[in-house]
C-alpha cells in the first residue's frame, strides 16, 4: 500500500477528519497544540498568582506577583523593568516588558497586577470546583495576565515573535490608581505613543463578546449647608429647610434628570449629614453627629458619573451644576468634580479590530464574536490611552463572573480558548506589513 494511501486509510479507520490533520500543520493548529499542551501549567501559574495577596494597598504583594511573571517574559526575549511611583502616592509601580523589532503592527498588551481585596480580606485563596475556580483576581486580572503570557509563549514556540514589536504593560494600581493619573499612568501613556494597537486582557463577560467601548468615570462630591437651629423652627423663614433636605432635593433631581439617558449612570456611594460630619477622603469613610431635634447644618454625598463620550460627560455636568445651584430656602450647596478615567468611545477602527478577532475565533472553531454593550462593564486602563492608538479592543481575558466580590469565578475551560484567540490575533497583526 503506498504511504500516502496508508495515511488516508488510517484517518478513515480512526474516524479522524482529514481537515484536522491539515490543521496540525497550520499556524492555527500549531498555536492550539502548544496552548492545549500547556493548560495544566498555565492553570497552576494562575493558582500561584491568585494565592499571593495583591490588593492595591499591598505594595509588596503587587511586586511579588510581578516578579513571578517577570522571568517568563524575559525568557521570551522581552526586556523588563519596573517604573515606580513617588513614595507619597502609596501605590506600586508598573511592570513593563518590551520586545523590539521591525515587522507588523506595534502592539500594546495591557493587564494589571493588583486586586480589590486587601491583605485582611477573608477572600485569599484559589479554589477549584470542577470547571469553575474562585479566588481574588482570578479573572480581574491575574487570569488576563496568564492569557498574555501563554499567548506570547505559543508565538515564541513557532518562532513568530522574531522581529515583532510588542509592549506589555502590567499596572500595579488599576483598581485604585495613584493620583494624579498623569504620573501613575505615565508608563502606559508612553507605551501607547509608540504603539499602533492596544489589546486589554481584563475578563470577558461572555465567550462570544469583546469590548470596543468602555465608559469613563468622573467623580463628584456635593456639600450642602443649612442653618443649625431647633427642629421646631424648620421651614420657617429665619431657618429654612436644612442641609439634609437640600442634599435630598439635589440627589432626587439628579436622578429624575439623568437616569434615563443611554449609557449614562449616576451613583451616590457615600452620604453623611447632621450637625457635624467627619469625612476621611483617603479611606473613603466618615462619621456624622446629629440629633432629631436639631436642623442639619451640613450634608455631603460623593459618587461617580459614568459616560461614553466627553460630550455626554459635559452635558451631565452642566445639568448637575444647574440642579445644585437652585437651593431650598435657607440653604446653599456646591459640587466639585474630579477626573477619574476617560471614556473609550466606539470607533470604526475598533469595530474593524473586533472583526479581525471574530475571524480568528471563527478560524479556531469557536464561532463569531460580537461587541459587548458598553453598559455592561466599567472603565479600565485602556481608556487612558484609547485616543493615542489607532484601534483598541478589550475584554480578551478568560470568561468569568463576580469580579470585585468574594464570588469572583473563572470558567477554567475558557482560559486556553481565550489564549488561543489572543495568540492567533497577535500573530496576524504582527505579520501585517
Amino acid at each position: 500500500m503506498p504511504k500516502f494511501t496508508g495515511i488516508i486509510f488510517l484517518f478513515v479507520i480512526l474516524h479522524i477528519p482529514l481537515a484536522i490533520a491539515d490543521d496540525r500543520s497550520s499556524i492555527e493548529g500549531q498555536l492550539s497544540h502548544y496552548i492545549m499542551s500547556q493548560q495544566q501549567e498555565q492553570l497552576l501559574l494562575l493558582e500561584k498568582l491568585v494565592n499571593v495577596n495583591s490588593g492595591t494597598d499591598n505594595i509588596a504583594g503587587v511586586h511579588r506577583v510581578g516578579e513571578i511573571l517577570r522571568p517568563s517574559l524575559e525568557q521570551l526575549g522581552f526586556k523588563t523593568y519596573w517604573i515606580e511611583q513617588p513614595s507619597n502616592m502609596q501605590r506600586a509601580g508598573t511592570l513593563v516588558a518590551e520586545h523590539r523589532g521591525h515587522k507588523g503592527k506595534r502592539l500594546l498588551l495591557i493587564g494589571h497586577l493588583d486586586t480589590v481585596f486587601p491583605s485582611n480580606s477573608p477572600f485569599q485563596h484559589f479554589e477549584r470546583h470542577g470547571n469553575l475556580a474562585t479566588g481574588p483576581g482570578v479573572i480581574d486580572d491575574k487570569g488576563g495576565d496568564v492569557v498574555i503570557l501563554y499567548a506570547l509563549k505559543a508565538l515564541q514556540a513557532i518562532h513568530a515573535l522574531d522581529g515583532s514589536t510588542i509592549t506589555v504593560i502590567l499596572t500595579g494600581d488599576e483598581e485604585d490608581s495613584g493620583k494624579p493619573t498623569s504620573i501613575s499612568r505615565k508608563p502606559l501613556l508612553e507605551a501607547a505613543r509608540h504603539s499602533d494597537l492596544a489589546l486589554d486582557f481584563e475578563w470577558a463577560i461572555t465567550q462570544d463578546t469583546a469590548t470596543i467601548a468602555r465608559r469613563g468615570i468622573r467623580n463628584w462630591e456635593i456639600k450642602a449647608h443649612g442653618n443649625e437651629a431647633h427642629s421646631s423652627e424648620i421651614f420657617q423663614k429665619q431657618v429654612g429647610d436644612g442641609a439634609i433636605y437640600e442634599l435630598a432635593r439635589i440627589l432626587s433631581a439628579m436622578r429624575t434628570e439623568l437616569a434615563g439617558e443611554l449609557y449614562l449612570s449616576l451613583n451616590p456611594g457615600l452620604i453623611l449629614g447632621g450637625t457635624a460630619i467627619y469625612n476621611d477622603l483617603s479611606e473613603s469613610h466618615g462619621t456624622a453627629f446629629g440629633k432629631g431635634n436639631v436642623v442639619a447644618k451640613i450634608a455631603m454625598a460623593k459618587g461617580d458619573l459614568r459616560f461614553l463620550s466627553s460630550e455626554q460627560k459635559i452635558s451631565a455636568e452642566n445639568k448637575i451644576t444647574l440642579i445644585v445651584g437652585q437651593h431650598l430656602p435657607g440653604t446653599t450647596a456646591i459640587v466639585h468634580f474630579q477626573d477619574g478615567i476617560p471614556a473609550m468611545p466606539p470607533t470604526d477602527a475598533n469595530r474593524e479590530l473586533l472583526k479581525k478577532y471574530s475571524a480568528v475565533s471563527n478560524a479556531l472553531g469557536y464561532g463569531l464574536v460580537k461587541a459587548l454593550s458598553p453598559g455592561l462593564r466599567g472603565a479600565g486602563d485602556i481608556s487612558h490611552i484609547a485616543s493615542l492608538v489607532s484601534a483598541n479592543l478589550a475584554g480578551l481575558g478568560p470568561v468569568g463572573t463576580g469580579a470585585h466580590s468574594v464570588k469572583e469565578t473563572i470558567s477554567v475551560t475558557s482560559l486556553p480558548i481565550q489564549t488561543e484567540r489572543a495568540a492567533l490575533l497577535i500573530y496576524r497583526l504582527i505579520m501585517i506589513s
